[in-house]
């Protein structure tokens, strides 16, 4: 079974949600589009996510280092079975900090959502960025 068109505007709304949500803010808002039994990384050594509290926790501490101005996906993949959708995708973050120049993070995302019968809720998260040591074409820095 495939991802119907409609499951996938579905998934494409959820991520545009979380896009949103950082832009203004909204815990309620990314408590809502998050699994209880959510999973995930971010791209800090300490950003291990295990449970909803500790994703909200995560999503406090960012939102109170920095604005974030925007947040989009691109290049997105996106496959499933109607049960579970899974999604690849090139994503950037531009931020301010303290009032200061904009910056823009460009790193790669993955996300795994389950259909809970009315909605779909992401239950695992992972946001890296690419390692600035490694040349293009190679596999292992130092190459």
């Amino acid at each position: 079974m495939t991802i119907t068109k409609a499951q996938e505007a579905e998934i494409i709304a959820t991520m545009e949600q979380y896009a949103l949500a950082y832009r203004k803010k909204d815990i309620q808002a990314f408590s809502a589009i998050f699994s209880p039994e959510i999973s995930g990384f971010g791209s800090g050594a300490d950003e291990v996510i295990r449970d909803h509290a500790g994703l909200l926790r995560q999503i406090r501490r960012d939102m109170s280092q920095a604005d974030v101005h925007a947040v989009e996906f691109s290049d997105r993949q996106i496959f499933g079975d109607g049960r579970v959708a899974w999604v690849t995708s090139k994503s950037t973050m531009t931020f301010s900090i303290g009032g200061s120049a904009k910056h823009t993070l460009f790193g790669r995302s993955t996300m795994v959502l389950k259909n809970t019968g009315s909605r779909l809720v992401i239950v695992q998260l992972h946001f890296s960025l690419p390692f600035g040591g490694q040349s293009t074409g190679q596999s292992f820095p130092g190459a």
